[in-house]
């Protein structure tokens, strides 16, 4: 009997240690998310809001009363729920991470955020989703002052090259004129003369396309499909040039998302490119991969290639591995790449060819 009673008031007691610790835990769990500075909420299954810290509440300013119970749609994220990061995680259970996502505050006002949606399971099953997010507006206005300072210190390179680039076949067109007006007069002249000034108008040509201001229409694009049209485009360079160009793809329905103008401008620059590099009787090669959700379009040439010390001069203003290449043509592709949130490399081997490699991320895989 006396064993039983001990037995009783122990587990009494195990039952008010659990609690007490429960209670502890939760307690303490309070804290922490009261004591972040990043905004934390939950999703049960339906995209409801389950909680939020008070980050949450301030960075939105909406009290946290009023968010819970209410789907993050119909409060401060405008998206289509369909379409939302968020309700894709609590489908599928991938952890997602957005680096350049907006939420909406309380009086209509967009700020950018950086977020993470992470799965919670129970069981074994996914039974909601938690968010953590940070404004990034102060790291956005650095970035915004850093890139104008790169546009200033840009226009000064730019200033600095056009005028060494024309300086010099104005100065040799000014002294052959006045060799003739002297009275020395020679058809060579005339030809030298002629050849200068299709150097400066091929600069003030490809100038012209930095200052034409870019207005970006992004539509998906069929990639595949673009860089046939390329390719048929330069069919009759290749032709002249004795160079074969061929296109090999993997996949015939990726799709991005871009302006395809301006994405195909970038393509006829780098296969023209591949052209002019390659002797006689060889090949470029164009393939088009899928590298996880990013489509790969490989431009690869077996001409003489390009210094290793070299590589990371390409793209800069004025810098052309071409005799009479400005280097803006790169320039503009390279800023093409960049703004559709693609990528850019260049392998290179001398006498065994270049490779550009470019990246661009995929919105729909008709295949899948």
């Amino acid at each position: 009997m006396a064993s039983f009673l001990t037995y009783v008031i122990e587990l009494e007691d195990s039952e008010k240690r659990t609690t007490f610790n429960f209670k502890q835990l939760h307690h303490q769990s309070e804290l922490i998310l009261s004591s972040l500075t990043e905004g934390v909420f939950g999703l049960d299954l339906d995209g409801n809001i389950s909680f939020v810290n008070p980050a949450s509440s301030r960075l939105i300013r909406v009290d946290a009363d009023q968010l819970i119970g209410r789907t993050p749609f119909e409060t401060f994220i405008k998206q289509r729920r369909e379409e939302s990061e968020l309700i894709h995680t609590l489908t599928d259970g991938k952890t997602r991470t957005n680096n350049d996502g907006y939420f909406h505050n309380s009086n209509g006002t967009r700020f950018p955020v950086e977020y993470t949606v992470k799965a919670m399971y129970e069981d074994g099953n996914i039974s909601g989703a938690i968010v953590t997010f940070k404004d990034i507006t102060e790291r956005k206005e650095s970035e915004k002052y850093m890139l104008q300072s790169e546009k200033l210190s840009l226009a000064g390179q730019l200033a600095a090259g056009i005028a060494h680039e024309i300086r010099n076949p104005l100065t040799s067109i000014k002294g052959f004129l006045q060799m003739i007006k002297a009275g020395y007069q020679k058809d060579s002249y005339i030809d030298i003369m002629t050849k200068e000034l299709d150097r400066i108008e091929l600069i003030a040509s490809e100038l012209l396309l930095l200052a034409k201001p870019q207005i970006n229409q992004y539509k998906p694009v069929e990639i595949g499909h673009l860089l046939k049209e390329v390719v048929s485009i330069l069919d009759t360079e290749s032709i002249m040039n004795d160079v074969e160009v061929t296109f090999f793809s993997e996949y015939e329905d990726l799709i991005i998302n871009g302006d395809p103008n301006q994405i195909k401008q970038v393509f006829l620059n780098f296969i023209k490119n591949a052209i002019d590099a390659s002797s006689k009787g060889q090949n470029v090669q164009i393939k088009l991969l899928k590298e996880e959700e990013h489509a790969l379009i490989l431009v690869k040439d077996y001409g003489v290639g390009i210094p290793e010390e070299k590589l990371g001069q390409l793209g800069q203003p004025f810098y052309s591995t071409k005799e009479k290449g400005t280097g803006l043509g790169l320039m503009v592709s390279y800023n093409i790449i960049e703004n559709h949130r693609g990528q850019i490399s260049v392998k290179s081997k001398l006498n065994e060819g270049t490779t550009f490699e470019v990246r661009f991320p995929i919105v729909v895989n008709l295949d899948t």
